[in-house]
């Protein structure tokens, strides 16, 4: 079948349940892209750009005057066979948009002949639309938007939207739009690994660093991807503290733990106390498959009894790009205030990488799923009704989990997978982008 653009006539007025959409009576229009907006009192200003875009090929603009609560999009409908993957794809530049990642956006939603949502048999309801994320902005500052969606097996069309919304004085130039069949996506798999061990009988930081040589073998022996061990292992149950066990990152530890992640070709995550002058830090480390330091991050939200001891607050939430994805860190009393994933999943973050002495399990449940992340924890506990040694998927569900002390537990993800939490909500990951309150964190 080919693609090809429905009639201005039908979809001037698409109706959808319970929503009707109508044309603002724009006259712009460009190679089947049409104004939108849901009533003609909130619509931006529309028009071309024959030249514009990054190659000179033509560019889409929407335009905010002054006025808050304006509302557009440039459209354009398909016709599509169902069960069939497309790709779509965007490029958007802005000028004056205080938060574009919440306000300028990308959207798809695949229906039938009449405008109509149909029944998705993923979900076991009417479709949802579909958001594919942006990426960093790349050449001359323009940011590209794309993504596969497999079409459901009783659409017949689709429809793409270019959004700008709640932007007084913003402006926005789409380009490069293209929505075109395509492969399904690769696979992106991962396996990742959760240690449940307590170091027994160490001297020194080092002692304790190479304990975990054997669960080291044992997480690549079953071909794990990523290893997670407990929280500040190297001054448990050698007797030294914050102080005492501290040292530089990088430094002999990191070193050692280097040489585990090389051997074995994998990545490695723990955490421990790092000096800086005469602070001192409670930081995750990650370890890559070349021995190497891919990144680290200092624990934001400290317990009562680290900050009343003087160990510092890090900042930030870093994000590490990994052979198979986005990986963030994060530890312990993190997981207990909601901003620190938040934090490091608003960067893209597919995995986060959670040492944790103790906490509610509940709370592990709650992050996977409000910020749509796979979730290692790796604890020194076997209480059921306390935090557990495992992986937590993007449905907030504990895969893996350790039963016996000294136990090396692997659960394998897709990373490409589109997971559909609930069916009233559908694609949760796509929608968060945008849809999350518009303040920023800090970096």
């Amino acid at each position: 079948m080919k693609k090809k653009l429905l009639s201005t006539t039908l979809f001037g007025l698409l109706l959808v349940p319970g929503l009707l959409f109508s044309e603002p009576g724009a006259s712009s229009q460009w190679q089947g892209w049409q104004p939108y907006s849901p009533r003609p009192e909130i619509s931006p200003e529309f028009s071309v750009r024959k030249k514009g875009g990054p190659e000179g090929k033509g560019g889409l603009v929407m335009r905010h005057g002054a006025k808050e609560g304006l509302f557009g999009a440039w459209s354009k409908t398909f016709e599509v066979e169902g069960d069939v993957h497309y790709r779509v794809t965007a490029l958007a530049k802005d000028r004056k948009v205080k938060n574009a990642r919440a306000n300028r956006y990308v959207e798809v939603f695949f229906h039938d002949l009449n405008g109509k949502y149909v029944v998705d048999d993923r979900l076991g309801v009417h479709t949802r639309p579909m958001y594919p994320w942006d990426q960093p902005a790349g050449h001359k500052g323009w940011t590209k938007f794309t993504e596969i969606f497999q079409a459901p097996a009783k659409a017949t069309h689709a429809t793409v939207r270019l959004f700008l919304r709640w932007e007084p004085g913003g402006e926005v130039e789409w380009a490069g739009a293209s929505f075109e069949k395509s492969p399904p996506r690769q696979p992106r798999k991962a396996r990742l690994a959760a240690v449940n061990f307590r170091p027994r009988g160490g001297k020194t930081t080092l002692e304790n660093c190479r304990m975990l040589t054997p669960f080291v073998e044992k997480a690549a022996a079953r071909k794990a991807d990523l290893v997670v061990f407990g929280e500040c292992i190297t001054t448990v149950g050698n007797g030294l503290d914050h102080v005492t066990g501290a040292e530089p990152i990088p430094g002999p530890c990191t070193e050692f733990l280097g040489t585990l992640s090389d051997k074995h070709d994998l990545y490695l995550v723990t955490t421990l106390f790092e000096r800086v002058g005469h602070k001192v830090y409670n930081t995750a480390v990650m370890l890559g498959p070349d021995g190497g330091l891919v990144g680290k991050y200092r624990k934001l939200c400290l317990a009562r009894g680290e900050y009343r001891r003087g160990v510092s607050p890090g900042s930030g939430f870093p994000v590490f790009e990994t052979r198979f994805g986005k990986v963030g860190m994060m530890i312990c009393f993190d997981v207990h205030m909601p901003e620190v994933a938040r934090g490091i999943a608003a960067k893209g973050a597919e995995v986060i990488a959670m040492p944790i002495m103790g906490g509610h399990p509940a709370l592990a449940k709650a992050r996977a799923i409000e910020n749509q992340i796979h979730l290692v924890t790796s604890t020194y506990s076997l209480n059921e009704d306390w935090m557990q040694t495992g992986i937590w998927d993007r449905a907030g569900e504990l895969h893996a989990r350790a039963t016996t002390k000294d136990e090396v537990v692997i659960h394998e993800v897709d990373l490409s997978k589109q997971n559909f939490w609930r069916a009233n909500v559908g694609d949760f990951r796509g929608r968060l982008r945008h849809e999350r309150p518009p303040f920023e964190l800090p970096e």
